[in-house]
């Protein structure tokens, strides 16, 4: 399907608008657009605005609620949210800053949340943490994808993890994985372009290797292997369960469902932050250029014959939204298509303006 240039400040009104119609603040609105976004700007197609005709469909089936009272706990170094099933970007957006507000004071701060929903990219909260020349860390739990290594019966969710770092003359490091080889929203829009399943991506209902879109979407929709082996993205899938779904006091593995529009209500995601202040262990500008060296360090390993340059994780991202700011934001065409259904539905007129 034919990408589309749009202009990223049209995205966003345009996205935030969808929100306000389906009943939504327009703070809470703009919260949940500028998320979703920040991840197409970055070229994660899979987590930006391909999602927002999911979140809008779970409003109107009640999943989500439009209107959520957070409810605030404080617990010195950390904070618990209680996001009353609001959307996850509204709450998980809340909770970062209230773990930063911590971070601030004491060097160290921790957010628990229950009670949320789908929150997007992980990144983006741990990035929230940047601004204020800290370390952040964020994860989430969610529906049931992966299936322990050597078995076919999914108990926990593809949950990421997400660490931004702090640089001095480079640019941050950002990380942002599913533990597994692809998020299972990469293979949804890989269907809605109508483009082939690559190899290595998915198991079919039997627990094998398929390139058959009906059969990956149909299956387990368990994503084959890790980002590194198939037991250690288990493993660290694993460890992100207890964090953002035991510690929090939100549903945690098989208390989800494979699919959030067939599961219980609340859904009652939990996620997890952290935010640490590098100065408690050095002066800011000595860890600052620490970071920068192992960045070079990286940069000047030798790449394989033939190969591209190497590039330290999340560099590739910066530049593609420093391009995207300043040239136009290319987007799918299934996921324009996607938006502008859902304003012919909700009835708003406006049109999403591209990028001259």
């Amino acid at each position: 399907m034919e990408k589309v240039r749009v202009d990223p400040d049209s995205l966003l009104d345009f996205a935030t608008a969808l929100f306000v119609q389906a009943g939504l603040s327009t703070e809470h609105a703009a919260t949940i657009a500028r998320v979703q976004l920040e991840a197409d700007l970055r070229g994660m197609h899979s987590h930006g605005m391909r999602a927002v005709p999911t979140y809008l469909d779970r409003i109107r089936r009640g999943i989500i609620n439009p209107r959520p009272k957070l409810t605030v706990t404080d617990l010195g170094i950390g904070v618990l949210v209680d996001g009353d099933a609001g959307p996850g970007q509204v709450v998980a957006s809340r909770a970062m800053e209230e773990c930063l507000l911590r971070a601030r004071r004491q060097r160290v701060g921790l957010g628990f949340v229950r009670n949320s929903n789908h929150f997007g990219a992980a990144g983006y909260y741990a990035e929230m943490a940047l601004a204020e020349d800290m370390i952040g860390f964020a994860t989430t739990n969610g529906n049931l994808v992966l299936a322990p290594w050597g078995g076919i019966t999914p108990t926990v969710g593809n949950n990421p993890i997400a660490i931004a770092v702090p640089a001095g003359e480079e640019p941050p490091i950002l990380v942002d994985i599913a533990m597994s080889v692809v998020a299972g929203g990469k293979v949804d829009l890989i269907a809605a372009e109508g483009e082939a399943l690559p190899e290595g991506w998915w198991l079919d209902a039997a627990g094998q290797p398929t390139r058959d879109l009906a059969a990956a979407l149909t299956g387990l929709g368990i994503p084959l292997g890790a980002p590194v082996a198939g037991y250690k993205g288990f493993a660290l899938a694993f460890a992100m369960e207890a964090l953002a779904g035991a510690l929090t006091g939100a549903r945690f593995g098989r208390e989800h469902t494979l699919e959030v529009e067939n599961g219980p209500l609340p859904w009652n995601e939990g996620h997890f932050f952290l935010a640490i202040d590098p100065s408690l262990a050095m002066p800011l500008a000595d860890f600052k250029s620490r970071v920068d060296q192992m960045i070079r360090e990286v940069r000047s390993s030798q790449p394989i014959p033939g190969g591209a340059p190497i590039h330290a994780p999340g560099e590739l991202g910066w530049r593609r939204r420093e391009q995207a700011l300043r040239e136009g934001l290319t987007l799918p065409g299934s996921v324009v298509q996607g938006l502008q259904r859902w304003a012919n539905e909700l009835g708003i007129t406006r049109k999403l303006g591209r990028a001259r």
